[in-house]
């Protein structure tokens, strides 16, 4: 099995440019990457042809799990544990033999079921390359930036990663969403805290973390989004299903904490009851 920890210091003083599936990009001109050294998220492997892509769900984003036919010349970065609980005998040993792994797996994370796992927002991991950890908390962009910095990049260059819809789109092409029940732009705002807050660190180790567009009006995105749509002949909207598993999972979420809170109150009252009888005992004893 090859681990991510083997493209380390790949690229020395390098331009690694991560390729997001934002809306953005159906209206980038995909020209501008040719000869570049590309990271795609997830299905950007539809998109154009990539260097690297990777992913935390392989089995939603993986050709192999789509039924269609591997990319040549791409190289996978997923998660071990996750391909492994989806894939078939033969779809494993491939994988061991040309995936690069990863694993995010740092500190015990409690949070509740539609918010992100906190176990693998690790900055540490951010501020020098550690084993075969990338900083994971809602965006596998943040994954990708840790390992182009990882890999040796002076300069990180977001591409289609727009951390916000655009139009009502959410997407360059038709494809899924996973909100879990939350609110897609309380989902935007988490990408962004987490790029954020790594470009901080990543300034530490003299790497740059930028983003470009093909917009030429900063303030007004979605309207020059839908004047190259016209220009390009577009569409200007396209729409993917939400995988989210109950549109209840809040109320669900709601409904956990109250039986948990129910549990620790009657273990709180058996324990208090239990203490109050011993007190009750010690105090008969002295009493004799």
């Amino acid at each position: 099995m090859k681990n991510v920890s083997e493209l380390y210091n790949k690229y020395p003083e390098s331009d690694i440019y991560v390729v997001g599936t934002g809306t953005s990009f159906r209206v980038f001109p995909r020209s501008f990457l040719e000869s570049k050294i590309t990271i795609g998220l997830n299905m950007a492997w539809k998109l154009l042809p990539l260097k690297y892509c990777i992913t935390m769900v392989p089995h939603l984003n993986c050709p192999e799990f789509m039924g269609e036919k591997m990319v040549p010349d791409m190289t996978w970065v997923t998660k071990y544990d996750k391909y492994k609980s989806h894939a078939t005998p033969a779809q494993l040993a491939y994988a061991e033999a040309n995936y690069y792994f990863f694993r995010t797996d740092g500190k015990t994370s409690f949070t509740l079921l539609d918010q992100p796992s906190e176990g693998g927002r690790v900055l540490d991991w951010v501020r020098c390359p550690t084993d075969n950890f990338l900083y994971l908390w809602t965006s596998i962009s943040q994954s990708a930036v840790n390992l182009a910095a990882n890999m040796g990049a002076r300069n990180i260059i977001l591409v289609g990663c727009d951390n916000c819809a655009l139009a009502d789109n959410h997407h360059a092409h038709e494809q899924h969403t996973y909100w879990k029940g939350e609110d897609p732009n309380i989902r935007y705002m988490q990408y962004y805290e987490g790029l954020a807050e790594m470009r901080s660190v990543l300034q530490g180790r003299g790497i740059n973390l930028v983003s470009v567009s093909p917009f030429l009006k900063l303030d007004q995105p979605g309207m020059d989004f839908e004047r190259l749509c016209t220009e390009q002949e577009k569409p200007k909207s396209v729409h993917g299903h939400d995988l989210t598993l109950r549109p209840s999972l809040r109320d669900d979420n709601i409904r956990l904490v109250r039986l948990t809170f129910q549990v620790m109150m009657r273990n709180y009252k058996a324990v208090r009851s239990r203490m109050a009888r011993l007190l009750r005992g010690k105090h008969s004893d002295a009493i004799g």
